[in-house]
């Protein structure tokens, strides 16, 4: 057979990305039924492949017979005398055909629809194979083709898809227009492998990250949690082990420009950067960023109460309640924002007066610990506890001026965790306010 034979089949497999291993043994398997189905042959055949002499051979065993009635199976004793000299009748020998010089029309033609169909078969393993090993990773392709439910783009060897669901409300794209996304998912099905694509999800951003801030990439800066609502805002938590690294400052760049490239490939999305921390209320502070919060306080159903300014409550909230959202999702507890007043009405009501009593009722089990007063800010606990007092029930005990004599509290802090324990402690006031006049005497 002729060297053009091969060379055809090296230039299919080239094109298709298919090995020249793969299509040979393609081509010898489809040789192979269209054999048998011309001569509906049961005896092992094999298909060989000569890349010295550039030729393929079928080569069957036949029995030395005087009339050959089965071809396939067969040889005259003249045949076989010029393959083997001293072949006798009843012998076996080895017969080396051309495929192309033994088929038929139909033979001919079944083995060009197996080589056909199995090199489809062949070309989609290996499209899917290589996508499957891309999820969540970037990739880049040119919008081919759109409707109203999907971007259809050109990966090249396939087609990808990126639905509604997973594009931003903020992106509008043209034909030919040059896409970035991340494999979401890949799916096998009869029209070849499905690779579904996003720009909206979560992941993607951390990839927009890990490839424009270098200390992301090399794990010197870590993402801790990454929450979204595409084409409106975007929050990441991130940390490092190293002290000496400045974990958003890497993020955000020199006046913002890495941050900024990132914004701009989400057509204008907010990116808020905060830093991790295990203390819940410095996350839930960290959370509510570009807001302010003047106070955290934890809550008995493991979420916290945010208190800020009345200018501060719209931007904590956020349009549509977007911020607040996004907040509590990267914290994973929830965030109950309120102003000043509002936290005020609310410790006033007669429900939440229940529920404070309840909470600071002395139980057999310990003290009530400093942290569960409400109105107590983490840096005066911190104080008291430094000057020895550590629940509640110590300091229901102490006066003002026992208070003045703690280190970095003054009469107007002493005042205020005073007026803080008359108003959530369940006491007599009258007894409270002898206590505190015989300790003064």
């Amino acid at each position: 057979m002729s060297g053009n034979f091969f060379e055809a089949l090296h230039q299919i497999a080239t094109e298709k990305g298919i090995t020249r291993e793969m299509i040979e043994e393609i081509v010898q398997s489809a040789m192979l039924s269209a054999y048998k189905k011309q001569y509906g042959i049961t005896k092992p055949v094999d298909i060989t492949f000569d890349r010295e002499r550039n030729t393929v051979k079928i080569i069957s065993r036949k029995m030395v017979v005087r009339v050959p009635k089965n071809y396939a199976e067969e040889i005259s004793l003249e045949e076989a005398q010029k393959i083997k000299p001293d072949a006798k009748f009843g012998d076996e020998v080895i017969v080396e055909e051309n495929p192309l010089e033994t088929f038929g029309r139909i033979a001919a033609q079944t083995a060009k629809q197996v080589i056909l169909q199995k090199i489809k078969e062949a070309e989609k393993n290996i499209v899917y194979d290589e996508y499957k090993d891309k999820v969540n990773e970037l990739i880049n392709g040119y919008v081919q083709r759109k409707t109203k439910e999907a971007l259809y783009i050109d990966l090249g060897k396939t087609e990808g898809i990126i639905p509604a669901r997973e594009q931003s409300p903020l992106e509008h794209y043209k034909i030919g227009d040059r896409v970035k996304a991340i494999v979401l998912s890949v799916q096998k099905n009869s029209k070849g492998p499905s690779v579904v694509l996003s720009r909206a999800h979560p992941k993607f951003v951390e990839k927009l990250f890990e490839m424009e801030i270098p200390e992301i990439y090399d794990g010197i800066v870590k993402i801790v949690n990454i929450v979204r609502e595409p084409g409106m805002r975007t929050k990441v938590a991130v940390t490092s082990d190293r002290d000496d690294i400045d974990s958003v400052g890497a993020c955000v760049g020199m006046k913002g420009v890495r941050i900024q490239s990132i914004v701009r490939e989400l057509e204008g999305e907010k990116i808020d950067v905060i830093e991790y921390s295990p203390n819940k209320k410095v996350m839930a502070s960290n959370a509510l960023t570009p807001a302010k919060v003047k106070e955290i306080i934890e809550t008995r159903d493991g979420g916290v109460i945010a208190v800020v300014d009345n200018d501060q409550y719209r931007l904590a909230i956020g349009k549509n309640g977007h911020n607040a959202r996004l907040a509590a999702k990267l914290c994973g507890f929830n965030i109950d924002i309120k102003t000043e007043d509002q936290y005020r009405e609310f410790l006033s009501s007669s429900e939440s007066r229940a529920l404070v009593e309840q909470l600071f009722a002395t139980t057999s089990e310990g003290e009530t610990p400093l942290e569960e007063l409400p109105g107590l800010d983490a840096r005066t606990i911190t104080l008291l506890e430094a000057g020895g007092i550590f629940s509640v029930e110590d300091l229901v005990e102490k006066s003002v001026e026992d208070l003045m004599n703690i280190d970095g509290i003054g009469e107007k802090t002493a005042q205020k965790i005073i007026n803080i324990i008359q108003e959530y402690v369940d006491f007599e006031e009258e007894d409270y306010e002898d206590e505190q006049e015989d300790k003064q005497e």
